[in-house]
């Protein structure tokens, strides 16, 4: 490195791309919970089409670990968050084309994720080559 200003800006761009890997991380992390979530959702929905019927009793989260006893009124229906406002019905089959289409979603979201990380990863390696080289002609 020629001088300490470059030495610096190295640093400064080593930082930043921890930085940067920390945050694809967490998004990775949190990509990799929703889609198990969405494969949980979608297996609890092919075992409805195993033979639950009209009045059998399930229970039902009403959060932390509080359930109530209910009962099943339409058991070819499932209502689908879509948005944090918006609940639509759908059949099961229909219900299960969706989350297939969200777990698709998902895929393509984390293989693009874990290509960034890797690119990070190479650029992190670089750039610490780079900065042993400068320190130790210093």
């Amino acid at each position: 490195m020629e001088s300490s200003q470059d030495y610096q800006e190295q640093l400064q761009i080593f930082r930043i791309l921890k930085e940067q890997r920390d945050i694809f991380q967490g998004q990775l992390e949190i990509l990799n919970v929703s889609r198990a979530n969405i494969v949980n959702t979608k297996i609890t929905i092919e075992n409805l089409k195993e033979g639950v019927e009209v009045n059998d009793e399930i229970l039902i989260p009403i959060g932390g670990m509080a359930n109530i006893k209910a009962s099943i009124k339409d058991p070819e229906k499932i209502l689908l968050a879509v948005t944090q406002d918006v609940i639509i019905e759908k059949d099961l089959d229909g219900a299960i084309e969706l989350l297939d289409m969200r777990i698709e979603q998902h895929d393509k979201e984390i293989q693009f994720i874990r290509t960034q990380l890797q690119n990070i990863e190479i650029n992190l390696q670089k750039t610490t080559q780079t900065i042993q080289k400068g320190y130790l002609q210093k």
